[in-house]
């Protein structure tokens, strides 16, 4: 045989030995994302805004599929149990994992299980709104009021012990005051309710609130960047206000256990090309006032992992 050909034989045997039985033909059929939460909030508008272009890199259709519950734990459940055929994916705020771990909603730390894909954005964990006919002109409003009348003013949240009810209970607890939480099962019946006056402010993410702020449906107290958001100027941060540092999540995708690695690289590099797409860094950071920043599957990794290295232990604390 000639040399030429020997080389070719083999490159195609460690390109099938790359790739398993079966993901040299991938995909064949429709990929799924699932929505751990309600539709209409945040982490749902974002997995349609990147359907398409995600669909477009691919070669295939792509189904958002939305399924609360639990906490998210219906849902990532639902991609911990299914096949590694980079048919069924999860898009998440990975950060909740870890709360959700030591808030006793988890029996493991799934994040360690899921097999991270690729990040799609970034954003602030942590936004204080109230409706803008709301007496709250400016957090001290807030803080004013709450040590007035301890555990008199109602607060919404999505869902129950999560990081930002964590955050702001140790606020309060410093002050010598409390606020009330009420749960909701995600930002959509939580923004509901503060606009239909069931509860008196709003803690959620920065892009789930920015819209209102913008449409004067409410208005915004406080945001966890770093710095002051280019959208709404006037919405003082975390820092400025001494309520605490900056607080960042991110949106990423993830697998099911033991999703083969020549897999993970393609999808992967479809995520990487989908978020460069111009309409959908339009929508996202122009409409969903997310910022697009892609990630690598090690990236997305070893950035949960210092995020648990730094929380977990107040986390554990908190709810041991």
């Amino acid at each position: 045989m000639k040399r030429a050909g020997v080389i070719a034989c083999v490159c195609v045997f460690f390109f099938l030995m790359a790739f398993p039985a079966g993901a040299q033909k991938f995909p064949t059929r429709p990929v799924k994302i699932v929505n751990p939460y309600p539709p209409g909030g945040g982490n749902g508008l974002l997995a349609l805004a990147f359907q398409k272009p995600f669909g477009d890199e691919l070669g295939t259709k792509v189904i958002i599929e939305n399924i609360p519950g639990g906490a998210t734990k219906v849902a990532t459940f639902e991609v911990l149990k299914a096949r590694p055929d980079g048919y069924t994916l999860i898009l998440q705020s990975d950060r909740i994992w870890p709360v959700y771990y030591h808030s006793n909603r988890w029996e493991s730390k799934v994040w360690e299980q899921l097999t991270p894909i690729g990040n799609l954005t970034v954003e602030a964990w942590g936004f204080v709104e109230v409706k803008q006919d709301s007496p709250f002109k400016k957090w001290e409003d807030v803080v004013k009021a709450a040590k007035e009348t301890p555990a008199k003013l109602n607060c919404g949240v999505a869902g129950a012990g999560g990081l930002l009810e964590l955050f702001f209970t140790e606020y309060f607890k410093r002050l010598g005051t409390e606020i009330k939480f009420v749960p909701f099962g995600g930002a959509g019946p939580s923004k509901t309710a503060l606009l239909g006056g069931h509860v008196d402010l709003r803690l959620c993410t920065a892009p789930e609130a920015i819209p209102n702020v913008v449409d004067n449906l409410t208005r915004g107290l406080a945001i966890a960047t770093s710095k002051r958001h280019e959208k709404i100027p006037e919405v003082p941060t975390f820092k400025e206000l001494g309520i605490g540092d900056a607080l960042l999540t991110s949106r990423s995708i993830w697998g099911p256990p033991t999703l083969p690695t020549a897999l993970v690289n393609l999808l992967a590099k479809a995520i990487e090309k989908s978020v460069k797409d111009p309409e959908f860094i339009e929508r996202v950071e122009n409409q969903l006032y997310y910022k697009v920043e892609y990630r690598s599957p090690e990236k997305v990794r070893s950035e949960l992992l210092a995020f648990y290295r730094e929380y977990g232990p107040m986390l554990e604390a908190h709810f041991k």
